[in-house]
């Protein structure tokens, strides 16, 4: 009996293989960009073929906690630093949905104990450390994506050497911000890491638009709508954020 267990896992991790065949790539993403690379779908099989394996070998069948412990890893951070939480799934058995909201969907079925691992992670690469990050909920009812730009503590060093005056500078060019390469979708409830000591937050309304000629993604940060200052400190910050819903974020007919 014991041979025949063993021959069907290795049949199944051949068909495994074959399905998903592994790339063997490391994603050198980072979440700091003023403008998103885009979605590596070559990372993203590579992420899909990994979940999968976790899923089948990691744990007893259909268990909650293995299955959430390979979502944590899938979603928390093989999806993140690939870049691709706001794409559509890549792999041959999946349905082509967009990752996050796939992610909602699975933490919801087996009742996985850390939603953050479906959020925006504006403060490190891979899976949020709620102890050094601030979380704030986005209801982006709005018809932009949102950029978010985080300003931290910053103390005038000059004042400070010269007078032990501690001052705070505030961040001018966007080269003073921390740029999240990650975007929030509109119509999207979300929460969003930040760094813990982030004094000021920007937020950049942002579309997404296609290149006729190459069919790439292109990004642009507009001017009008003005990007809006959220303020606060290590300690207080407002419990959330909301995107006021316009006419143009509205469904006038039924869509695809």
């Amino acid at each position: 009996m014991y041979h025949q267990i063993g021959f069907c896992c290795v049949l199944l991790s051949l068909l495994v293989f074959c399905i998903y065949p592994s790339t063997g790539y490391n994603s050198s993403y980072s979440y700091l960009r003023v403008l998103p690379t885009g979605c590596d779908e070559t990372a993203a099989l590579q992420c899909e073929y990994d979940f999968l394996i976790c899923k089948l070998f990691n744990g007893p069948a259909n268990d909650a906690k293995t299955l959430c412990d390979c979502a944590k890893q899938f979603y928390g951070s093989c999806i993140r630093e690939a870049g691709c939480e706001t794409a559509k799934e890549v792999g041959p058995l999946t349905q082509h949905e967009i990752y996050m909201k796939t992610c909602v969907d699975f933490i919801m079925t087996y009742n996985c104990p850390d939603p953050l691992i479906c959020g925006i992670n504006c403060a490190s690469n891979d899976n949020i450390d709620k102890s050094t990050t601030k979380i704030i909920p986005f209801n982006n009812y709005g018809q932009y994506y949102l950029r978010i730009r985080t300003c931290l503590l910053k103390i005038r060093e000059q004042r400070l050497s010269r007078y032990s005056l501690i001052q705070q500078g505030a961040c001018s060019a966007i080269s003073d911000y921390e740029v999240c390469s990650r975007w929030i979708p509109p119509s999207t409830f979300v929460p969003v890491a930040l760094p813990i000591n982030t004094t000021y937050v920007a937020v950049d309304s942002c579309i997404i638009t296609k290149d006729i000629a190459t069919g790439a993604r292109l990004f642009e940060c507009l001017d009008n709508p003005a990007p809006v200052i959220i303020y606060g400190n290590r300690f207080l910050f407002p419990r959330s954020y909301d995107v006021p819903q316009t006419s143009n974020s509205t469904c006038a007919s039924n869509s695809k």
